[in-house]
C-alpha cells in the first residue's frame, strides 16, 4: 500500500473537521449528479455495477459513460498522486493546489452540465478521485470520504467489539461517524441545493474548494513566518 505508517502525533480536531468537510463535498456532488443523471460519481462500486449490467444488456451508451466515470475517478486518484508526490503527509503547497485544481474540475462541471451531462459526470468524478486520494492518508490514518461502504463496514466491526468487550468507543471509530455524517449531510444540502439552483448548485463545493485552498495557502504562510521569528 502506498501509505504511510500511522503516526502518533497529529490534531485530532483537525482530523474530524477535514473528514467532515470532505465528507460532505463528496455527498453534495454524488447526490446531485445521482439524482440528475442517475450516475453516482463518487462510489465506484455503484458504477462498477452499472458497468456489469449495462455490458449484459448491451447498453452500449450506459456502458461507456460509466467506463469513462470510473476511468476519470482514477485519473483524478492519479492526479493527485502526481501532484502531491508524497506518501507521509507534509505541510506543503502542494496540497493547496491540489483543492484549486479540484475547484476547477467542479467548475467546468457546473459549466458542463447545461450542455454535455456526459463530460459534467467525468469533471465530477474526477474532482471526487482527486479528493479521495488526497486526504486519503493524512498521517497513516486512511481517511475515505467519497465513499461509505468501508466506512458502513467499519461502523460494524466497532459496534461488535462494544457490543462483545463492553469497551467504549475510541476517538477513530467516533471518527467513522463523523464521515458518515457529513456525507449523509452533504448529499442532503446537494438535493436541496440542485432543487434551488438548478446545476448552479455544483459551483457550490467548487468555490467551497476554492476557499479551503486560499485559507490553506494563508495558513502556510502565516507558519512560515511565526517559524521565521
Amino acid at each position: 500500500m502506498p501509505y504511510p505508517a500511522t503516526a502518533t502525533e497529529y490534531s485530532k480536531p483537525k482530523v474530524f473537521v477535514i473528514a467532515f468537510m470532505m465528507a460532505a463535498i463528496a455527498g453534495y456532488i454524488n447526490s446531485i449528479m445521482l439524482i440528475e443523471f442517475g450516475m453516482p460519481v463518487s462510489q465506484m462500486t455503484g458504477i462498477a455495477s452499472h458497468i456489469s449490467e449495462s455490458g449484459f444488456y448491451f447498453e452500449w451508451q450506459t456502458l461507456i459513460t460509466s467506463l469513462l466515470i470510473l476511468l476519470s475517478f482514477i485519473g483524478g486518484a492519479f492526479l493527485s498522486g502526481l501532484i502531491i508526490g508524497h506518501s507521509q503527509y507534509q505541510e506543503d503547497r502542494s496540497y493547496g493546489v491540489a483543492l484549486l485544481i479540484n475547484s476547477l474540475a467542479l467548475l467546468l462541471s457546473t459549466l458542463l452540465a447545461f450542455y454535455f451531462s456526459t463530460l459534467a459526470l467525468i469533471f465530477s468524478a474526477i474532482a471526487c478521485g482527486l479528493q479521495n486520494a488526497m486526504v486519503a492518508s493524512y498521517k497513516g490514518l486512511q481517511v475515505r470520504t467519497t465513499h461509505i461502504t468501508g466506512i458502513s463496514t467499519d461502523i460494524g466491526v466497532h459496534l461488535a467489539h462494544r457490543f462483545k468487550n463492553k469497551t467504549p468507543f475510541n476517538w477513530k471509530a467516533w471518527l467513522l461517524f463523523c464521515i458518515l455524517a457529513g456525507f449523509i449531510l452533504g448529499g442532503f444540502l446537494g438535493i436541496l441545493g440542485f432543487q434551488s439552483f438548478d446545476y448552479l448548485a455544483l459551483a457550490i463545493p467548487a468555490i467551497s474548494n476554492g476557499v479551503l485552498a486560499l485559507l490553506y495557502f494563508h495558513y502556510l504562510s502565516t507558519t512560515s513566518k511565526a517559524q521565521q521569528r
